[in-house]
């Protein structure tokens, strides 16, 4: 037990957050510390926010104990989801696993280590988007002391069932590693079959929990565990930890916990003795690549290189490196299209809803009217999401660092640092747009907004995608990780990604926070979200060829 979490603190120092010092250029991580709390607090205040309002609806009807079963369920739904990116990335592709083999630990203790690392990082999660609403409700509704006690054991029991189910499932699939001829094609496949089975499973199971006879009302109607139930069916454990917080006696929400706390174990010890018949006969050649010769022709030898322009060959070569590098395909580019899918889930669970049917509606009506303040703060927020998308990605934030060790090849090239630096602003522009491209959609064969609407909403589009990723390449000017030995540590343990996120959310704040506290008009909403945007976009720009000759020559691997 005790070399289980003396190598689950080791591994936790090579995690992004404990490798913000390291390296060449440190930086200073009190600066560091300041930013990261400074987005966990705008989430936070987010999530509060959605609380406040969520119980001042419910309330007036005496259904805010619903609240908890929201939360709760919404809570093992993320954990679930990114669980599985988490457990791919720290399980597989931290390239520790043979270093670790020849110590004296057993194979529960490394397993467990990696298991501990990971919920490490899905709690902060929790920690910030589930656990403020719920502190919210025990404020508002007066919960006795014991509620904030069982909320303490429940977060801490909670992610436990989700994480395994990942865990295992990632595992099943990877197990396969030894037996693909193409190891890299099938790393890059099975990070994408475990997301597409994970979002089956859970719409696939959810489903199976809808009776006919029960409809939105009569499970509203029936209280917190009721809507618990739905995602309980999936994995087991939520209705108890929602009957831990709901119940009336004291007695009953013990035993709720202590069923809560019975299920996690289950869980755990399940997980840890599939992983000694998974997990190291999957993880041995899973780092190992193949490569095919490919015997050229004469006319194939005097063509090459010739045909095509240098630039887009250049974004070509960056787009196979995100698509090709199974790190970097499931941090930036599965990760771009992953907050997306969030948006749609309300929308795929409950297309059937009269309840769904009828908001739909009310928005309609509401965003026919330019003269309402719905319709401006639509614009705002749509912007908001489309800087939140492109700037999460971590695709210009990364760019040079993706470069690695060879980044002096750059150097040779005979092609201007400006050409070079917009062809990698440009591929972060492409997947941006392919991932606001999901949400877009879905509002538009939804909503059916008028056309002055959606010229509305397609005009702030431009800004919103272009601002992030002329400010990330920035950070990477001045901060690029460049030295590393592992794919992972060029994005995750990268803090030019996590300053580029907060510089994307500062940009939509600029125009979210105006149309609340000022309440804009249409037209002067869209002038300061799309006319606004591409001119603060046109002053980076003019910055980053200002300081680009001498950022790239201070550069060195």
């Amino acid at each position: 037990m005790k070399n289980l979490f003396r190598l689950a603190r080791v591994l936790l120092k090579g995690s992004s957050v404990n490798a913000v010092g390291s390296g060449k250029r440190k930086r200073n991580v009190i600066g560091n510390a300041i930013l990261m709390t400074v987005l966990g607090v705008y989430f936070i205040g987010i999530m509060v926010a959605s609380a406040l309002g969520l119980f001042e609806i419910l309330s007036s009807v005496g259904l805010q104990s619903i609240m908890v079963g929201l939360y709760l369920s919404l809570g093992t739904v993320l954990v679930f989801l990114f669980g599985i990116l988490y457990v791919i990335s720290i399980f597989y592709y931290t390239g520790d696993v043979e270093k670790l083999l020849p110590l004296p630990l057993k194979a529960q203790e490394i397993i467990g280590a990696k298991l501990i690392v990971t919920a490490v990082w899905e709690y902060l999660y929790l920690a910030v988007l589930i656990l403020p609403p719920l502190i919210v409700y025990g404020i508002l509704s007066g919960a006795d002391f014991l509620y904030f006690l069982l909320l303490v054991l429940v977060f801490i029991f909670l992610p436990v069932v989700p994480l395994c189910m990942a865990s295992i499932i990632v595992m099943l699939i990877m197990r396969f590693t030894p037996l693909a001829r193409n190891k890299d094609r099938f790393n890059l496949i099975s990070g994408i079959l475990a997301m597409v089975l994970a979002l089956a499973f859970v719409f696939g199971m959810q489903s199976l929990s809808s009776f006919s006879e029960m409809d939105l009302t009569r499970i509203i109607e029936s209280g917190a565990d009721a809507v618990a139930q739905i995602t309980s069916v999936v994995f087991p454990g939520t209705s108890f930890a929602v009957g831990s917080l709901t119940a009336i006696q004291a007695l009953e929400r013990l035993g709720q916990v202590a069923m809560l706390l019975l299920v996690a174990v289950i869980a755990v010890v399940v997980t840890l003795q599939a992983a000694r018949f998974l997990y190291f006969a999957g993880v041995v050649d899973v780092n190992t690549s193949v490569s095919k010769r490919k015997q050229l022709s004469r006319d194939e030898l005097q063509t090459a290189g010739k045909s095509g322009s240098a630039f887009w060959s250049y974004c070509l070569k960056d787009i196979r490196i995100l698509i090709r590098t199974p790190i970097f395909f499931m941090n930036n580019v599965m990760m771009n299209f992953l907050w997306p899918v969030f948006l749609v889930i309300p929308f795929l669970t409950g297309a059937a809803d009269e309840g769904l049917d009828q908001l739909i509606a009310l928005a309609r009506q509401l965003l026919s009217d330019p003269s309402s303040s719905a319709a401006p703060i639509a614009i705002a927020a749509f912007f908001a999401i489309t800087c939140f998308i492109a700037g999460s990605n971590g695709i210009t934030e990364s760019a040079l660092s993706r470069e690695g060790k060879v980044f002096y090849i750059l150097k040779t090239l005979p092609m201007s640092w400006r050409r070079q630096i917009l062809a990698k602003i440009t591929v972060g522009v492409i997947f941006s747009l392919l991932g606001i491209l999901i949400p877009l959609a879905i509002l538009l064969i939804v909503i059916r907004p008028p056309l002055w609407l959606a010229l509305s909403l397609l005009a702030v589009v431009p800004g919103g995608v272009l601002l992030p990723n002329f400010s990330g390449i920035i950070f990477e000017l001045f901060w690029p990780k460049l030295n590393w030995d592992n794919e992972q540590k060029a994005v995750k343990q990268n803090m030019n990604v996590l300053y580029g996120m907060g510089a994307s959310l500062l940009f939509a704040a600029l125009v979210l926070v105006p149309v609340f506290a000022f309440k804009l008009s249409v037209t002067t909403t869209v002038i300061a979200a799309a006319a606004g945007s591409l001119f603060l976009s046109l002053l980076v720009y003019r910055i980053i060829v200002r300081i680009l000759p001498v950022r790239m020559a201070l550069i060195e691997p």
